[in-house]
């Protein structure tokens, strides 16, 4: 009997990926072996392998269905390294609940209920098509986000920077923190 409870693989279904299987990687296991300086060096390959044409991407693409009283929204973005042999594609689905704040308008996010979200990465190899791994998004969105971050201040700042000027204190303030505090020596952070 299989894992998923089934008595057996139905008729002229064969494994895709021979002599290796398919993992699934939890936000636990990815923070277990990714650090921001592993991040901004894998990031830092990547973009220099797309200026190059050895890489290739399709920005993120949003399909809606409204729903009562929420849209929901199915989101993906893919790309695609050489290099490393890999296609990742990014998933997110979310319901969209649009408030109003005095004169300002806002845009909450979930997946379930409020404060939980559901991204994934499924990567497969381009060497053979078999699919690799199908791993949670949460920690890797921050990293990657993040990474970026610290490489635009590492092109972009003077060497010498120590304080960061942070416009507002959401999700991704504490990555982009924890990154550009790698490229440069940071001693104070503002945030307005």
């Amino acid at each position: 009997m299989c894992k998923t409870g089934c008595q057996a693989r139905p008729a002229g279904v064969k494994r895709a990926v021979v002599g290796g299987k398919m993992i699934f990687l939890t936000n636990v296991h990815v923070q277990q072996v990714l650090d921001m300086h592993t991040c901004l060096e894998v990031m830092e390959d990547a973009y220099r392998e797309l200026n190059e044409q050895r890489a290739g991407y399709r920005p993120r693409i949003d399909f809606y269905v409204p729903q009562e009283p929420h849209y929901y929204r199915w989101g993906t973005m893919e790309g695609a390294s050489r290099k490393l042999g890999i296609f990742a594609i990014r998933m997110k689905s979310d319901m969209l609940v649009w408030e109003r704040e005095g004169e300002f308008q806002t845009e909450d996010k979930y997946c379930i209920q409020r404060g939980t979200y559901c991204g994934l990465i499924f990567l497969l190899s381009v060497k053979n098509g078999a699919p690799l791994a199908l791993m949670n998004d949460g920690y890797l969105q921050h990293m990657r986000v993040g990474a970026c971050a610290g490489l635009g201040a590492k092109y972009l700042s003077r060497k010498n920077s120590k304080v960061i000027g942070m416009l507002g204190s959401g999700g991704m303030a504490r990555s982009y923190a924890k990154a550009i505090c790698q490229v440069r020596p940071i001693e104070r952070i503002r945030v307005f």
